[in-house]
């Protein structure tokens, strides 16, 4: 919602300014759906608006819900006719989570990831990315009557190569007077961006960063995520030590599991000497995503040797969870968006 030229509007056709606020409570407060869920409006105003104004930026044009109805998968048109995918996670019993998109595609290109394989077409607008969370949450509110209690910048594109951007909507989504959104409920995943991580620590010190690292190796790490080849390991490693040393906060780890490439026992061992040459285990998280199906040559390991590398890294005393994909079945689970 463009809230500049609605204010224009009203001002040249010598409507009321309160109207202002009903529509910008509406929207970021009641999380309305459509002009009709705009119910402090005379009716009049809101048909006229209806043919003036889109109340979101994004217009879904698809929704899947998974078998389970645990993930929710929105295919947003954006007003150039360009597509995004945003997904809804159940995690939790009445908590929802929700993973947005920073960009159409992604330029980082890690081959086991289906949004790679589209490149970069732009990136996003604030309001397109914050959109993305009235768009879900209306449709929440609307269909199973519940919240969404923290943003996962997960999704399509890196978003610390759309920093401003990226750095304006989380302005949006936690001032007080909008969405209202903990900082503490907002994480950011990186495929390691130096700049941007630094960047992140100072102008959100409460907000959670999680890197999507996959191999603590620069051979290996240079053919699964190619931003290496510009942020090697040891310009990764005094970043992240400078962003614990700053913020004091816990950095999530995230680990994609493929098949004979990262989930070897000396892999194990690697992941846990790089981490510690950042910092003690204290100040990890280490997420095992076990890789989604994407149409690549990669795979995930059996079942039991995902435990086993699980079981490896709580032995150097980190903390590890072995990530649950949900909407699998409606490719929405990591590494599967892919706009379509």
């Amino acid at each position: 919602m463009d809230f500049k030229k609605l204010s224009v509007f009203l001002q040249e056709n010598g409507l009321p300014a309160f109207r202002l606020k009903q529509v910008r409570d509406a929207v970021y407060k009641s999380f309305a759906g459509s002009w009709d869920d705009v119910s402090a409006l005379p009716a009049p105003l809101r048909e006229r608006l209806k043919h003036e104004f889109r109340l979101h930026s994004v217009e879904a044009v698809k929704t899947l819900v998974s078998k389970k109805g645990d993930a929710v998968k929105f295919a947003f048109e954006l007003k150039d006719g360009l597509k995004i995918e945003t997904v809804l996670l159940n995690l939790l019993p009445e908590k929802w989570s929700l993973c947005v998109s920073t960009q159409v595609g992604c330029p980082v290109r890690c081959p086991f990831c289906a949004t790679g394989k589209k490149g970069l077409k732009r990136n996003l607008s604030p309001d397109e990315i914050a959109d993305q969370f009235l768009a879900s949450a209306a449709w929440l509110k609307k269909n199973r009557g519940g919240k969404i209690g923290s943003v996962i910048f997960m999704g399509m594109g890196e978003p610390f190569l759309n920093y401003e951007s990226v750095s304006d909507a989380i302005k949006i989504m936690t001032d007080p007077e909008l969405i209202a959104l903990g900082q503490r409920h907002v994480s950011v995943s990186t495929a390691g961006h130096v700049p941007g991580i630094r960047r992140f620590a100072k102008d959100f010190p409460q907000c959670n960063l999680a890197l999507s690292l996959h191999a603590s190796e620069d051979v290996l790490r240079n053919e699964l995520v190619p931003l290496n080849r510009t942020y090697p390991l040891s310009q990764l490693a005094k970043a992240l030590n400078d962003y614990i040393v700053m913020t004091h906060r816990r950095v999530f780890i995230e680990y994609v599991l493929l098949e004979g490439l990262n989930n070897s026992r000396s892999q194990a061992a690697k992941l846990n000497s790089w981490l510690r040459s950042v910092a003690a285990p204290k100040y990890f998280t280490i997420n095992i995503i076990p890789h989604n199906r994407t149409g690549s040559q990669y795979r995930a390991p059996a079942r039991d040797r995902i435990k086993v590398f699980a079981g490896l890294m709580e032995e150097n005393g980190f903390e590890v969870t072995v990530r649950k994909s949900l909407g699998e079945d409606i490719a929405g689970a990591c590494g599967q968006l892919a706009g379509k």
